[in-house]
């Protein structure tokens, strides 16, 4: 038998060349496929955006029509709050006098007259003391120099700068009480 070929070697080169064009097709529709999908989703997504701005905006535009129905309590309030913050300010820089007054008084004999208080000196107070006997005197100094009594109070440490008799047989001190720092003044 004789063998016929029915197919040229023309159309035999075709068949590889179809294969490798409907590759190519097909790889250009999935290209093209994906783009399409990329750029439609990109496109939802923009609207999406673009109405959660929307959603921001009335918000924005409710809170302010707010905002401006309560303006004059707000502006109260703001006024309230500087008054209160002013108040609370100059309560801190207040200089506490009678709380050292009382801690001085604290530590003096019953019988003993303070003559003379002085707070000129920053961070100090100055006080002159009459004590009628020398039992008086000694009082004092035991209560100034009782570590424990400094303790809980305003004062950092205690000094006499004199103590002397006068003639009525009365003895006049002047003490420096030195205030502590990390207290408010």
């Amino acid at each position: 038998m004789m063998q016929i070929n029915l197919i040229g070697k023309k159309r035999r080169g075709q068949g590889s060349k179809n294969w490798f064009s409907i590759l190519m097709i097909v790889a250009f529709a999935v290209l093209g496929l994906y783009f399409l999908v990329n750029t439609a989703y990109v496109m939802i997504r923009l609207t999406q955006i673009k109405r959660e701005l929307q959603k921001v905006d009335r918000e924005i535009e409710s809170a302010s029509v707010a905002i401006s129905a309560n303006k004059e309590a707000l502006a109260e309030y703001v006024l309230s709050k500087h008054i209160l913050d002013k108040m609370s300010t100059l309560k801190q820089e207040n200089f506490r006098y009678k709380d050292y007054l009382d801690q001085v008084a604290k530590l003096m004999p019953a019988n003993a007259v303070l003559t003379n208080i002085d707070f000129t000196i920053k961070g100090w107070v100055a006080a002159s003391v009459t004590l009628p006997n020398t039992d008086s005197l000694k009082e004092m100094e035991r209560n100034l120099s009782d570590v424990t009594s400094l303790s809980p109070g305003e004062f950092a440490s205690i000094f006499s700068e004199s103590v002397a008799e006068d003639a009525s047989g009365q003895y006049n001190a002047k003490l420096h009480f030195e205030i502590k720092t990390n207290d408010r003044n």
